[in-house]
């Protein structure tokens, strides 16, 4: 019965959330799980956060709904620097974690939503409790990266309007969930380009942005400033998850939105808790210590999720090498399309037959057909990871048994299985 728990609908809660609950209840029964299902980055609290939280601990007035003054000040210093880009002329909103300032913004502005297929789990249910359609965009993915093609996205804005919708916004998550691609400065263009030609609203999804195994950081705010509206945080580039503390970066350009937005977050969630918001400012900072951080642990995941790739593409998986955050996008299609119907099938045989949990990449509005699955690599002791870090980063496959020792169990038991799938052939 655990198993039902993988599939999205069975439950009504996010897939993502959906397989991290189901392996915690594995593993509370006893069985050896190994999770590749749910990404969280696992690296602990840079000490200089963890002490600027314990000296905010008593705050506990509410604060201005949009955030902490000082807060939101520092956040648009800090993406300035970042990106070049004159944060003057956006507000700032901090909200509990991006995924509800997402539902926020998509609530704020009216129409339907334009939506790379394949995109992150959340996306779709929240146009659906929103009233709002869907338009699929055709994400081309290759060893460059990500990219939408112009004219066939100006042609799916045109058969939409034609139908009757009415797509008024581009959700873009880069680097990706689920395929761990980001996309070139000239795919960046070439998408801003169509978004202002036909009025298209470009909300950026870049809470993944300084998680670029190049350690550059791109954002759509260089290309389309008047009407790109980004949303970021401090959960996956310092693995705070659970401090719940995102930010969005609105044009002034765009009157309304702001506004629209802080009155839905006034009736929502009213203020992010104040310890976290006041902590959160060490963030923003630009403290060499925590730049440094990013920077390595950045590395550690790159190590991790590129050997990933590797040894499944040893074992005849087509399989893109990684770019950035710490998923893997394999296709099992031509390997074993013979034994699998559904990439939702092989899902739940690889954690029946072999203990690993993946998420099917039907999840993420991939083709049923297609035997995609969206990997993790976050199963290890990120504070282990980043002590062995100086003297075995320069070889991955010992990094990889002395650091992440449940993603090398992992990859062995992928070639147990497809091995013994092939037998069946």
């Amino acid at each position: 019965m655990l198993l039902q728990t993988l599939n999205h609908s069975d439950e009504g809660i996010s897939s993502t959330l959906a397989v991290n609950q189901l392996v915690g209840q594995l593993r509370g029964s006893g069985r050896s799980v190994l999770h590749m299902g749910f990404g969280e980055a696992p690296f602990p609290v840079h000490p200089r956060l963890a002490e600027a939280l314990r000296r905010n601990a008593t705050q506990k007035s509410y604060l201005p709904v949009a955030g902490l003054p000082a807060l939101c000040d520092a956040v648009a210093q800090y993406y300035a620097g970042l990106s070049g880009v004159d944060t003057d002329q956006f507000d700032v909103m901090v909200g509990p974690g991006s995924k509800p300032l997402l539902f926020a913004l998509q609530m704020s502005i009216p129409g339907d939503v334009l939506l790379p297929v394949p995109s992150w789990v959340s996306y779709g249910p929240q146009c659906d409790l929103l009233g709002q359609s869907i338009v699929p965009v055709s994400l081309e993915q290759g060893v460059a990266g990500l990219s939408i093609e112009a004219e066939e996205f100006r042609a799916t804005i045109a058969r939409a309007r034609a139908a009757g919708l009415s797509p008024t916004k581009l959700l873009l998550n880069y680097p990706s969930n689920p395929t761990g691609l980001t996309v070139t400065e000239e795919a960046l263009a070439s998408i801003a380009a169509v978004c202002r030609e036909e009025k298209i609203i470009l909300i950026a999804d870049e809470i993944y942005g300084r998680l670029d195994y190049e350690h550059k950081y791109r954002t759509a705010l260089t290309h389309l400033p008047e009407s790109t509206i980004v949303t970021t945080g401090l959960s996956k580039h310092l693995s705070l998850g659970g401090w719940r503390l995102g930010v969005t970066l609105i044009p002034k350009a765009m009157p309304g939105v702001f506004d629209t937005l802080c009155r839905i977050a006034s009736e929502l969630w009213s203020t992010v808790a104040s310890p976290v918001q006041y902590a959160a400012i060490e963030a923003y900072a630009g403290h060499d210590d925590i730049e440094q951080f990013i920077h390595t642990t950045t590395d550690i995941h790159a190590c991790v999720n590129r050997h990933i790739s590797s040894r499944l593409c040893a074992l005849g998986v087509d399989c893109t090498t990684p770019q950035g955050g710490f998923y893997t996008w394999p296709d099992l299609t031509r390997l074993l399309g013979h034994r699998y119907a559904t990439s939702d099938e092989l899902s739940r045989s690889l954690l029946q037959e072999q203990g690993i949990a993946t998420l099917a990449g039907s999840a993420f509005g991939e083709d049923p057909n297609h035997l995609k699955l969206r990997l993790a690599g976050c199963d290890y002791d990120g504070a282990e990871a980043l002590a062995l870090w100086p003297q075995w980063g320069g070889d991955s496959s010992a990094f990889i048994e002395r650091a992440a020792p449940n993603v090398a169990a992992a990859l062995d038991a992928f070639a147990v299985f497809i091995g013994e799938s092939l037998v069946q052939r």
